[in-house]
C-alpha cells in the first residue's frame, strides 16, 4: 500500500484526490490546504490539516499547488524519508528544495471541478531523482492511470509548452469567437458542431493535414474583409499574426 499525503485544494488536487480514492493499492491519508473552506468539495472522510497542523507520515507527499507556490510550500513540509513530488509541467524538480527525495508527476490534462475526468486515460509524465523513487512513482501512477510515461526534464517542459498551444490558446480562440457571435446577437452554440468536427478530424488526421480556412488557401480577399469587420486593434493584430503563421506553414502568399 502506498500512503499519500496530498497538498493542495485547487482543480488538479481535486481530481487527484478523486482518482486516489478509487485506486487499488493507494491510501490517501490526509489532504493539506491553507484553509479548510477550500476543501468543502473534497471527500469529507479524508483527514485534513493546514501547513501549521500535524502532517501525517506518508510514502509520498504530493504537492498539487501552483507553480509559484511549490518552493514555499515544500519548505514548510516536515523533512522525512519520503518522496516529495510536484505536479507542474514547467517547474524543475529542484524547486522541492531541501527534501532529499524528489519527483514530478505531471498530469497532462485540463481540469475543472465542475466536470468529471476519466483519470485512467490521463497521461502522467514522471521524473524522479533515483531509480528507487522512480519505481515508487510508477507504482503510484499506474494505480491512477493507464497512460504513464517517463520523459526527460526538457521533454516534459516542451510538452507543457505544446499543451499551452494546443489547449489554452485554442480555448482562448473559441472564447473570442463566442464574443464575436454574442456582439452580433448570434447564438454562440452555432459554433459547437464546427468545434466537434474540428477535434473529431484529429482522430484520423494530423493537425497539419486538417488545416482549412482562408489563410490556408491564400484567400487574401476574405482575410482583408475579416480585418475590416473586426474593428478591434488587438484582435486585428492577433488575426494577422495567426493568419501569417498558417500561410507561411503552407507556402501561401498573403
Amino acid at each position: 500500500m502506498i500512503n499519500v499525503v496530498l497538498i493542495g485544494s485547487g482543480k488538479v488536487a481535486y481530481h487527484l484526490h478523486k482518482a486516489m480514492l478509487g485506486a487499488s493499492g493507494v491510501a490517501l491519508k490526509q489532504i493539506i490546504a491553507r484553509s479548510s473552506q477550500a476543501l468543502l468539495d473534497f471527500e469529507a472522510s479524508v483527514p485534513t490539516a493546514d501547513l501549521n497542523g500535524t502532517i501525517q507520515e506518508a510514502d509520498v507527499y504530493l504537492l498539487a499547488v501552483s507553480d509559484r507556490a511549490i518552493a514555499e510550500v515544500a519548505r514548510q513540509l516536515p523533512k522525512r524519508d519520503a518522496l516529495y513530488v510536484h505536479t507542474s509541467g514547467a517547474t524543475d524538480m529542484e524547486a522541492l528544495g531541501v527534501h532529499q527525495r524528489k519527483g514530478v508527476l505531471y498530469p497532462l490534462q485540463t481540469f475543472s471541478k465542475e466536470r468529471p475526468v476519466d483519470f485512467h486515460s490521463v497521461p502522467l509524465i514522471l521524473e524522479a531523482g533515483c531509480d528507487k523513487d522512480l519505481s515508487l512513482l510508477e507504482d503510484l501512477s499506474n494505480a491512477l492511470s493507464n497512460n504513464v510515461l517517463k520523459l526527460t526534464p526538457a521533454q516534459r517542459k516542451q510538452l507543457h509548452l505544446a499543451a499551452v498551444f494546443a489547449n489554452n490558446f485554442t480555448n482562448h480562440m473559441v472564447a473570442l469567437g463566442e464574443e464575436i457571435c454574442l456582439n452580433q446577437g448570434v447564438q454562440k452554440e452555432l459554433l459547437r458542431p464546427l468545434l466537434r468536427e474540428t477535434w473529431a478530424k484529429l482522430e484520423t488526421l494530423s493537425a497539419a493535414q486538417a488545416q482549412t480556412g482562408p489563410a490556408r488557401r491564400g484567400d487574401r480577399r476574405t482575410l482583408e474583409a475579416h480585418l475590416r469587420w473586426l474593428n478591434d486593434p488587438e484582435k486585428e493584430e492577433l488575426y494577422k499574426l495567426i493568419s501569417h503563421s498558417i500561410a507561411n506553414t503552407y507556402d501561401q502568399e498573403l
